[in-house]
């Protein structure tokens, strides 16, 4: 039998292929252990050398769909805030209860009237306009109400992963209840707090903010779902500045009080409402009593150990300040956090959610 002998070019040609298939191996190993390192990883200990706690929680994240060691610390804390505050609020839907949850004289600046008003059947044109802002004042209080609660179980991923379904109708029923809550409530900030320009701008400023992320979020539902979660996420945050801003307003408040040098502006009419006694009236704020209390203006001292006009006075001064601080703090935090959870940001490529954005170069 005749042996053939490889030539030098079949060994070069082996030798080449060899090289090749160890390279594209290599190359293999590299992207799964640089998918692996960037792919947010969970405590790796036994479930029985941990405490019974410990394994409950990371039950309750396996089943919720939560990946990473903290998220459900996060969404237990931030989201049980959100619907707290939105349950919280619930009560001031009730026309009979509305002033027991509201600054004092809030209501009275925003001439809220219901159908059992006298007013109501005297004037029908002048009723309409208070119906309108009635209307206003209720649906940007009740589509937030609902808004927060559904944007939580947005951010749920067992359900935005099994529950596709579910997630959208969700999500739209969350964009048309906020989108209308700020409009609604736009009109509302004319009046509220007395309409302190400071802290109308806040409310515009917010305004804007929330329905520019879910405009953004809604025209990348489908197109990109990296950045849908980053527009939706600062969304719910800039949304939920409000909560801030009522707990940065308590001790504002008190700290108006201490330095004692602080006023806001009152109408007449609105002293004579929360100031019923005459001769009250006749002593702090004699220019009041004019024939037309619609037209002259008094500065109130801002005090929360004072009668409720000047806690309303206090209020007034503190409320523009924390929404701004408020604002701000929130803006702040989602950039952070969108940048500190960017690895674990996935983007779906066909039927898979892979944990790094493969289309960009």
């Amino acid at each position: 039998m005749s042996s053939h002998s490889p030539t030098a070019a079949d060994i070069t040609i082996t030798l080449s292929t060899l090289q090749d298939s160890y390279q594209h191996a290599d190359e293999d190993e590299i992207d799964k252990e640089r998918a692996v390192s960037e792919t947010p990883t969970s405590d790796k200990r036994p479930l029985g050398r941990q405490s019974g706690f410990a394994a409950f929680y990371r039950s309750a994240s396996w089943v919720l769909g939560f990946r990473e060691k903290y998220s459900l610390l996060n969404c237990f804390i931030w989201g049980g805030a959100l619907i707290g505050i939105c349950l919280a609020r619930s009560p001031t839907l009730n026309p009979s209860r509305i002033s027991h949850f509201l600054v004092p004289g809030t209501v009275f600046s925003i001439q809220l009237f219901t159908s059992t008003d006298a007013s109501f059947q005297v004037n029908g044109f002048r009723s309409a306009s208070h119906c309108s802002k009635y209307l206003s004042l209720s649906t940007s209080i009740l589509r937030p109400v609902l808004g927060g609660i559904g944007a939580v179980f947005q951010f749920i991923p067992a359900i935005r992963r099994s529950k596709v379904l579910l997630h959208r109708i969700n999500g739209y029923s969350v964009l048309f209840c906020l989108v209308a809550a700020m409009i609604c409530g736009s009109f509302a900030a004319r009046r509220a707090f007395g309409g302190e320009i400071n802290a109308q701008g806040a409310y515009y400023v917010q305004a804007l903010l929330i329905i520019s992320c879910a405009f953004m979020g809604f025209n990348n539902v489908k197109k990109d779902t990296r950045r849908h979660r980053k527009w939706m996420l600062r969304m719910v945050a800039y949304f939920g500045s409000v909560l801030t801003a009522r707990l940065i307003a308590l001790p504002t408040r008190s700290i108006i009080t201490l330095i004692g040098t602080y006023y806001s502006i009152f109408r007449c009419d609105e002293v004579i409402n929360l100031i019923r006694a005459p001769e009250t009236i006749q002593g702090s704020f004699p220019q009041c009593n004019s024939t037309d209390a619609t037209s002259v203006f008094v500065a109130v001292h801002a005090s929360v150990h004072d009668p409720p006009l000047y806690v309303a006075s206090a209020a007034r001064v503190a409320q523009g300040l924390s929404l701004w601080i408020a604002t701000v703090i929130h803006i702040l935090a989602v950039e952070f956090y969108i940048y500190q959870t960017d690895a674990a940001n996935q983007v779906r490529l066909n039927f898979a959610l892979e944990p790094r954005d493969f289309t960009q170069k």
